[in-house]
């Protein structure tokens, strides 16, 4: 009996909690949905919130895209300085706004004589390559110590090495003393043939060759029996002559093309007449160059150069730039410039009006009249920001008084003013006016 009361009281339990189980499940079927209308709205919120993140996205990839290519600028002209330093010879970076192209490079010694040493053979020692001479003699008043005796048919073969190719550019420099006071035909300094060559024409003219460009200083003579240092570079952009290290002549680039043919210092049937010292041979190298995309445009201050040139100590070359220069990067409505003190210091600059940036001359104060700019110094991370000058208070006339003339009212009080003079009859007293 007892047995029979514990099993209906079970299956009451059971009975009672599948009830319970069935009327939650009716809850949950009964609870209200999502409507369509509520679907879409949501649809439309995250449409929204996912343009507007692609254009935030994008834009700050444009920003890091210019940030980086300034950089690279910076970077570029470091480099540059850098290598003339270390060296010790001319560098420049290599502006080429047409293929938006930006190369630094630097001179590279290949072959360095002083003429202090010759064996039997003709061997004299050099920086880098040895020389043989022929026909030269040893010279014991050079410009630093000894130096090389040239004359017709004598010369000086430096060899046919790679090193002397000087395809992308070149520096040959010596100092000469010539000995003879006419200068008839060729007079050869250094000569490559079919490649380049430095020498003195008639009339004592200097006279450089690179490839298919000849250059030549009409309005300077060499002067005989002084020693002068004389030089002539090339590289893509131009042409060069230079005479005791100042700037005469200029003319277009060129790419002198590459030969078998040994470089000689003098020539074999044209030799200079003369003495022969110091004699350089540099060749050109480039470091990285930096590709930017079409949407960048290049501006620069450099002008009539499209390239900044650096000194062996790291400073701007003053025979090529006056003052300070700048370089800019033109992305849309933003310019980040990077300028270059005459020390061949770097600051990088972001202007936000692109018209005072890309103005060529435009100096950062002028950028910072017509608009805002954000300098950055080198090796500093803070940033400093010049707002628009308040303009200048124009100087108030003074206005005449009513009813009299302005030029009555000067004489008046001029007259004034002016003592009166001491007539003859009165000075016959003797007394002294």
């Amino acid at each position: 009996m007892i047995l029979d009361f514990r099993f209906a009281i079970c299956d009451c339990n059971c009975h009672g909690a599948e009830m319970a189980n069935r009327k939650s499940k009716i809850a949950n079927l009964k609870s209200p949905g999502i409507t369509l209308l509520e679907m879409l709205a949501v649809l439309f919120i995250l449409s929204m919130l996912m343009a507007l993140s692609v254009a935030a996205y994008w834009r700050m990839g444009q920003s890091f895209k210019e940030q980086g290519a300034a950089a690279q600028l910076d970077v570029a002209l470091r480099q540059a300085r850098n290598a003339a330093i270390s060296a010790n010879a001319p560098a420049w970076v290599e502006l080429d706004t047409e293929a938006r192209r930006i190369v630094p490079w630097v001179y590279r010694t290949v072959g360095f004589w002083h003429f202090e040493d010759r064996s039997d053979f003709g061997k004299t020692t050099g920086a880098y390559h040895g020389a043989i001479m022929h026909g030269g003699q040893l010279f014991p008043e050079g410009k630093v110590g000894k130096c090389a005796r040239l004359q017709e048919g004598a010369y000086i073969e430096l060899g046919a090495d790679p090193d002397f190719d000087c395809e992308d550019g070149g520096y040959l420099e010596a100092y000469v003393r010539p000995a003879s006071y006419t200068f008839a035909g060729d007079n050869f300094i250094f000569f490559k043939k079919n490649a380049y060559s430095l020498k003195v024409g008639n009339g004592g003219v200097l006279v450089g060759n690179a490839g298919s460009k000849t250059l030549q200083a009409p309005g300077y003579h060499i002067v005989p029996g002084r020693w002068t240092k004389v030089a002539f570079a090339w590289d893509r952009q131009t042409t060069r002559l230079l005479v005791d290290d100042c700037l005469i002549a200029v003319g277009p680039g060129s790419r002198p093309p590459l030969t078998d043919y040994p470089l000689l210092i003098g020539h074999e049937t044209a030799s200079l007449d003369g003495l022969v010292d110091e004699a350089r041979v540099m060749t050109a190298a480039a470091g990285n160059t930096l590709q930017l995309p079409r949407t960048f445009t290049i501006k620069h201050t450099a002008a009539p150069w499209s390239a900044v040139y650096f000194a062996a100590d790291g400073s701007l070359d003053m025979r090529y730039h006056a003052g300070p220069l700048s370089v800019t990067l033109l992305f849309g409505q933003r310019a980040r410039t990077v300028s270059i003190s005459m020390l061949g210091q770097t600051t990088r600059q972001e202007v936000e009006n692109v018209e005072a940036a890309a103005a060529p001359g435009a100096a950062p104060a002028t950028a910072a009249a017509k608009g805002k700019l954000t300098l950055y110094p080198a090796g500093g991370s803070g940033a400093a920001t010049q707002d628009k000058p308040a303009a200048p208070k124009a100087k108030k006339e003074r206005q005449p008084e009513p009813g009299k003339e302005p030029g009555k009212q000067e004489e008046k009080k001029n007259a004034e003013k002016t003592p009166p003079k001491t007539t003859g009859a009165s000075a016959g007293t003797g007394d002294t006016p």
